[in-house]
């Protein structure tokens, strides 16, 4: 699968999140509106095994954490945490156990206010559901 085949259609469905990122558990990169740190890849898998590991540690996308406030798989999201809330950034995780080519693939999005974990975390699990599972 080209990456362009994710790419595009993230841009247009997903066009409030700051960055996105979809990858399968063998750490291909699938699409990714940035550079993409390898290392980050696997912490961010492993964040579905361990709920309280997940709280403790938080997510890290290019070396930013952001707190995990909900750890409801196939779904994680949270924040970052800063001195002023509205100048926060948000960041989700979807995980599609049986997704491209027969393998768990991971979405993820990075957005910033005014744009909330209530209106984006279901634009990227519908755009997970849609793209990422095999039809």
């Amino acid at each position: 699968m080209s990456q362009i085949a994710i790419a595009e259609p993230a841009k247009a469905a997903l066009k409030d999140a700051s960055r996105f990122l979809f990858f399968n558990e063998q750490g291909t990169v699938l699409a990714s509106s940035f550079t993409v740190e390898p290392s980050e890849l696997k912490p961010l898998e492993l964040l579905f095994s361990d709920r309280d590991e997940a709280i403790k540690h938080g997510m890290i996308v290019l070396g930013t954490r952001y707190e995990v406030h909900r750890h409801h798989p196939p779904l994680i999201y949270g924040r970052t945490m800063g001195a002023v809330p509205e100048e926060s950034e948000g960041c989700a995780i979807c995980k599609i156990e049986n997704g491209i080519g027969g393998q768990t693939c991971y979405g993820l999005i990075t957005y910033q206010m005014p744009n909330i974990s209530a209106r984006m975390v279901p634009l990227l699990q519908k755009f997970c559901y849609e793209h990422l599972e095999p039809k």
